[in-house]
């Protein structure tokens, strides 16, 4: 653990530190605090410095514990969780099961990371989250049937994800095809699913799960569209481990069952969350920019639009508000 995760462990308390303290406990000088401190800000973190009181954080981290984590992950997912690790610092949670040659053999895998330095959505779009503030995850599973066979598994863990904050009193939140999170026009979360295998055969599939759960008020970051957290949404909010544990109870649970599932029923539930029908949109598609009236999804999961009064189906692409250019 590098001095910067152990001086941001020490004040995870929002209290304040005074710097001599600090680099007591860290066995460094005052000055040497001072450069950590300063560096915080790269990560997108808030640090309030008052002279004679010392150093604290603009508010208090709930750091990811996996003790915490596997007690409070219900019993039926615990009985198929092979692994689950927590990085300080990682470039990619997807990206590390996806190169791990063991996913193959054991599944279920969990992998947490409490930041990022190559998060990503779909499409190759970053995805940015301070350290603490979010909850980032991916889960691997083996399936021996082939690709194909798992057209609708975005459309059921978008669902998954929806399942878990409606039960935890997270009312209004919805999806934007094919599993992007939103309340009220701003963005909350989202899920990248990625496919390890032949099209005909067996293949491993890593899910990726990034939902903002507390970012610092002043945050701003690079993040190229409207957002919000769950604690702005609701003041009285689970704990951050209760909720990463739900989660990857719910997504294993699914992937463990997906087999037989209806699609059918994937399908209904998916439109029940579907928070951008009936609205103006934007379809970026292959460097072109489609007009047109949302209208829902096919009994595929592909996107349906009313593009110049005729209903188009888009299996790809990404969508948002209509915006005129």
């Amino acid at each position: 653990m590098n001095n910067r995760v152990r001086l941001l462990r020490l004040i995870a308390d929002g209290k304040f530190y005074s710097g001599e303290k600090l680099g007591h406990a860290l066995g460094v000088s005052r000055a040497a605090i001072w450069k950590i401190i300063n560096s915080l800000s790269h990560y997108g973190l808030t640090i309030v410095a008052v002279k004679g009181k010392g150093y604290r954080l603009s508010r208090s981290i709930e750091f990811l514990d996996k003790q915490s984590l596997l007690s409070r992950i219900r019993s039926p997912a615990f009985k198929i969780l092979n692994e689950l690790e927590i990085f300080e610092e990682i470039d990619s949670t997807n990206k590390y099961l996806l190169e791990s040659p063991e996913i193959s053999d054991k599944h279920a895998c969990v992998i947490l990371a409490e930041y990022q330095t190559q998060g990503r959505g779909r499409r190759g779009n970053p995805w940015i989250s301070p350290p603490g503030s979010g909850i980032s995850l991916s889960i691997a599973w083996h399936f021996e049937q082939p690709v194909e066979s798992l057209t609708c598994l975005s459309l059921a863990a978008g669902s998954a994800v929806i399942r878990v904050l409606t039960t935890m009193g997270f009312d209004g939140i919805g999806l934007k095809w094919p599993n992007d999170i939103f309340f009220q026009g701003k963005k909350l979360g989202g899920l990248l699913i990625e496919i390890r295998g032949e099209t005909a055969g067996p293949c491993d599939v890593v899910i990726g799960l990034g939902l903002n759960y507390d970012f610092p008020v002043d945050f701003k970051g690079n993040i190229k569209q409207p957002w919000i957290d769950l604690v702005s949404i609701k003041d009285s909010t689970a704990s951050r481990n209760y909720i990463a544990a739900e989660l990857i109870s719910e997504i294993m649970l699914l992937l463990e069952t997906y087999a037989n599932i209806n699609i059918e029923d994937i399908i209904n539930e998916w439109q029940q969350y579907d928070c951008m029908r009936g609205k103006k949109a934007r379809l970026k598609l292959q460097g072109k920019n489609i007009h047109g009236l949302v209208v829902g999804i096919d009994n595929d999961g592909a996107l349906l639009m009313s593009v110049d009064n005729r209903i188009q189906k888009y299996t790809a692409g990404e969508i948002s508000l209509r915006v005129e250019s």
